[in-house]
């Protein structure tokens, strides 16, 4: 074999295509032209035609029909430029991509290589639609990452709202009842770990409920807000701050190392919460009543210091509210004596187990007995005989005083139906009437029913209020008289200059009688003493509206003579006569007079 046949063999061997032409110019078109010398077998494996069929051929005979592919400029630049050209094309004609690779043997001969690169082009493309599809996955990610975060830090506010309104209270900000509940419960588990004290107090916020029925609830809740904001002011480490219902606080104290400076620590919160409050551009007045029980002097449970804190505070109420009262065994006591006393009340008003007993009333001037008062009396045979101001505000409470009271009024007319008809008495009956059986929604009818059913006269009744009928809602309040007095029943005001009433309120009130309370009367006797001139005043201006006084409490002849000089219309008190029962007063009705001894 010759050189030329051993080269033409390995050329024939190449996977690629092959082609040398030579530089010519055509016959026909005259244009520069290249005559094809060689195409290795490769040519019909890329072309599908035989490589005889080429050659001797012009390019533009040939190649140059594949017009996808710039032969031309191909060829010519690599001849212009004398350097290797190389490009890469997909031609349709063979369905295939090319990476053709032009070269200069001589001035005479060229050498075009024409590589089938489909597998590398394809791969390319693979690699390119895979990269895109990665990259569209990867924003795809990023964006869900995104969405993602937006939907945890959603879901993470959606939480926080949540635990806002599950643990925390609305109005003021503060910790509630559950989540105080828990921190109060983590805080038990350490102190008794390491035998350290804490206390809980509970604050109850006086007279809110008169706050929200003079200014209105909106007001109330303004009060409420300012108060947790100077409580947070004392917040720390070792107090901690809590709404724990509707006009309740609760503290939450540690670190203190003696009573005394836990007291000290608690009256500076209730001085501060004492200070004037700025509601609708005003200076109003507020306080707490606070009650305190601490661990592990009073409670070995939370529960159990709750309830005694609880009591506490009721025992600082009862003081006078704006007060601290510390837990003690004997409110315990006192408790327990009290829920005793509740359940047989409920007994007694079913049973109709109570008595009424009646004290005189009599002319000062006459002597003549103008009326009875009609006051409960309630013997138990556990508790013996019980004072009125201790079963009274349990009935308030627990408003059984409004069964109680329809009963004492009930009693009351008819015992004085029976005087009319037996002994023709002409006096009256005087009642006490609770501000929670007044305010009742069905008073007015019961009145009316009881007087019907008695059949006396409404002039005959006297409906006796104290003045913390007045405080709730006093329009209210004086529209609710106004009906009793067309009715024809008169009303009393008892107790008059011990609450919260002035002379001023006097011309508003459909009062026909006013009581001075036996606490003015009592040191009335020296003429110097302020009670003397305070009487005196009352006595003059409430005449001069029309209205009678009755003096309680006169139990000296000096004292009855006072009030006869200052020309006070009628006298009750042990001076003319004690409570007594009702059979007692019908002898005293058979005489109707009062001679002093």
């Amino acid at each position: 074999m010759g050189i030329e046949e051993h080269y033409n063999s390995i050329l024939n061997t190449m996977p690629h295509l092959v082609l040398i032409v030579r530089p010519v110019t055509h016959p026909v078109t005259g244009k520069a032209d290249y005559l094809i010398e060689y195409v290795n077998q490769a040519w019909e494996l890329i072309s599908g035609s035989l490589a005889s069929t080429v050659l001797g051929k012009f390019f533009s005979e040939t190649v140059y029909n594949n017009t996808e592919i710039p032969w031309v400029h191909i060829v010519e630049y690599t001849v212009r430029n004398r350097k290797p050209q190389k490009h890469i094309h997909y031609s349709t004609l063979v369905n295939k991509w090319l990476d053709i690779t032009v070269n200069v043997i001589d001035e005479h001969l060229l050498c075009i290589h024409v590589f089938d690169v489909t597998d590398i082009k394809e791969g390319e493309t693979r690699l390119m639609e895979q990269n895109h599809r990665l990259s569209v996955l990867s924003t795809e990610l990023a964006s869900s990452k995104a969405n993602l975060k937006k939907k945890l830090d959603k879901i993470e506010l959606l939480n926080n709202r949540l635990e806002q309104i599950a643990y925390y209270d609305k109005l003021t900000g503060l910790p509630n009842r559950t989540r105080f509940s828990e921190l109060i419960d983590i805080e038990f588990q350490n102190c008794r770990r390491s035998s350290t004290p804490f206390a809980l107090a509970i604050l109850d916020v006086d007279n809110l409920k008169v706050l929200n029925d003079t200014l209105g609830h909106e007001h109330g809740d303004d009060l409420l807000k300012q108060m947790s904001q100077r409580l947070c002011s004392f917040s720390g480490r070792s107090i901690q701050s809590s709404r724990f219902g509707g006009d309740e606080f609760l503290l939450l104290i540690t670190g203190y190392d003696s009573t005394e400076s836990l007291v000290q620590t608690v009256n500076e919160i209730r001085e501060s919460l004492s200070e004037p409050y700025m509601i609708l551009n005003a200076e109003i007045k507020s306080s707490v009543s606070i009650g305190v029980a601490m661990y592990p002097e009073d409670a070995n449970t939370v529960a159990d210091l709750l309830k005694n804190a609880d009591i506490a505070m009721t025992d600082a109420k009862k003081s006078g509210k704006n007060s601290l009262s510390l837990f003690h065994s004997l409110m315990q006591q006192t408790l327990v004596v009290r829920a005793s006393l509740e359940q047989k009340m409920y007994i007694a008003v079913q049973e109709e187990s109570f008595r009424l007993f009646y004290q005189p009333q009599f002319d000062v001037l006459t002597r003549k007995l103008r009326g009875f008062e009609a006051l409960i009396r309630w013997f138990d045979t556990e508790h013996g005989y019980i004072k009125p101001d201790r079963f009274i505000p349990i009935a308030e409470e627990n408003r059984l005083i409004i069964p109680l009271g329809d009963w004492i009024l009930r009693k009351a007319c008819t015992t004085l139906a029976r005087w009319q008809r037996e002994f023709g008495f002409d006096g009256i009956i005087s009642v006490n009437v609770s501000p929670v059986q007044l305010q009742s929604s069905g008073f007015i009818d019961d009145l009316n029913m009881i007087l019907a059913e008695t059949g006396i006269e409404p002039q005959t009744l006297e409906i006796e209020i104290t003045e913390g009928v007045l405080i709730h809602n006093f329009d209210e309040s004086v529209s609710l008289l106004n009906e009793i007095k067309k009715i024809g029943v008169g009303i009393s005001l008892d107790d008059f200059g011990t609450g919260y009433s002035s002379l001023s309120y006097l011309q508003y009130l459909p009062l026909s009688t006013l009581k001075i309370d036996k606490s003015f009367i009592a040191n009335i006797s020296q003429k110097t003493s302020i009670e003397y001139d305070i009487t005196d005043a009352i006595v003059s201006l409430v005449t001069k509206q029309g209205i009678d006084t009755i003096a309680e409490g006169v139990e000296t002849p000096e004292q009855y003579e006072i009030m006869k000089q200052m020309q006070c219309k009628t006298i009750q008190g042990y001076l003319t006569g004690k409570p007594m029962p009702e059979e007692d007063c019908d002898i005293l009705i058979s005489g109707g007079f009062y001679e002093l001894d």
